[in-house]
């Protein structure tokens, strides 16, 4: 099969490099990573598990006509960039290409309908951070997962691939579900890019743990009232998550280390757009809560707060690292 990677940041790269090992993959990136190749003729894996493993069967560009001749194109530009990348699979791919979204948050996918392709969604249960020299790490547990809509063969060719790296692949037919659970996970990128800490020591801090778990109870209210139901994504059922983040840091610790394994220095996506002053995501995150619960009558003052506070510092008028005790009073007395 060959495979196209369009937009292959870290988490492309990553998906990319390991499916070479069975396929034909062509990662279509920025000028950065095509050179980075040049000079190590390889991509590095490694991860919270402590594996490490070259890929050097790869081609590397920054042109998108290699998506004509793809058999499957995995998107995996951020949100932002779903727009352009939906005129160049127009452009350029064959109209019967399969293209699995694997975008965060909730709403991307509405750039892509106007193609003929087969629109398949997905989600990326896992961190994975560039490390400079074609390295990536991916520094928490999670799996891969898409509509059921994906052609079987393609699902098991995938998942064969991506268990010889330790996470598994797998379909759901009830993918909104999904997408809203992967969300709630997800409310914790801008507290993380906040805090400006690593994403262990943050959620370590029972003050970013309470304003996570508000972000997450707005979330909850929204689907209970919707009738969705939300399926377990971590060793505890969606509903107890919240209540969970409340517990004495001490006992925190002790129930985290059982439902995700987690890298000490792993970040999120969000603290990494920051960090290199790109644009965030925000809107598909966070915003699609405030956004919903708009929609259905729901108050969601917390989400709101986040949403601000990212813009904020994307527009320079304000620097990360806000401090536990910060970020409360912020939540508490919020300004608009």
């Amino acid at each position: 099969m060959n495979v196209v990677v369009l937009g292959a940041g870290a988490v492309g790269c990553y998906l990319g490099a390991v499916l070479s090992n069975q396929h034909s993959v062509t990662l279509i990136g920025r000028e950065k990573l095509v050179n980075e190749f040049n000079q190590n003729k390889r991509l590095q894996l490694t991860d919270y598990e402590g594996r490490n493993s070259d890929f050097c069967e790869l081609t590397v560009t920054d042109q998108p006509d290699s998506l004509a001749a793809a058999d499957l194109i995995l998107l995996t530009v951020k949100c932002l960039s779903v727009h352009e990348a939906a005129h160049q699979i127009q452009a350029f791919a064959a109209d019967t290409t399969p293209v699995l979204c694997l975008q965060n948050g909730i709403g991307s996918d509405d750039m892509l309908r106007h193609l003929n392709n087969p629109i398949i969604r997905g989600t990326v249960g896992f961190n994975v951070a560039p490390m400079g020299r074609g390295v990536f790490h991916r520094g928490t547990e999670g799996d891969v997962r898409a509509e059921a809509s994906l052609p079987q063969h393609i699902a098991d060719s995938l998942n064969l691939a991506f268990l010889s790296m330790g996470f598994p692949f797998s379909t759901t037919r009830d993918f909104e579900a999904l997408q809203w659970a992967k969300l709630q996970l997800n409310l914790n990128n801008a507290i993380n890019a906040l805090s400006d800490k690593p994403l262990k020591q943050e959620l370590e801090t029972l003050g970013y743990r309470r304003v996570l778990s508000m972000a997450m109870s707005e979330l909850m209210a929204i689907v209970r009232q919707e009738r969705i139901r939300l399926p377990k994504l971590t060793k505890l059922p969606p509903s107890w998550i919240p209540l969970s983040l409340r517990i004495p840091d001490s006992w925190f610790r002790k129930v985290a280390s059982s439902m995700l394994a987690i890298d000490p220095q792993a970040r999120s996506s969000m603290w990494e757009d920051l960090n290199n002053q790109r644009m965030t995501e925000i809107d598909y995150l966070n915003g699609a809560v405030v956004r919903a619960g708009r929609d259905v009558g729901i108050p969601t003052p917390v989400n709101r707060v986040l949403v601000r506070l990212i813009k904020e510092i994307e527009s320079g008028r304000r620097q990360p690292g806000l401090s536990s005790e910060e970020l409360l009073h912020e939540i508490r007395h919020p300004t608009y």
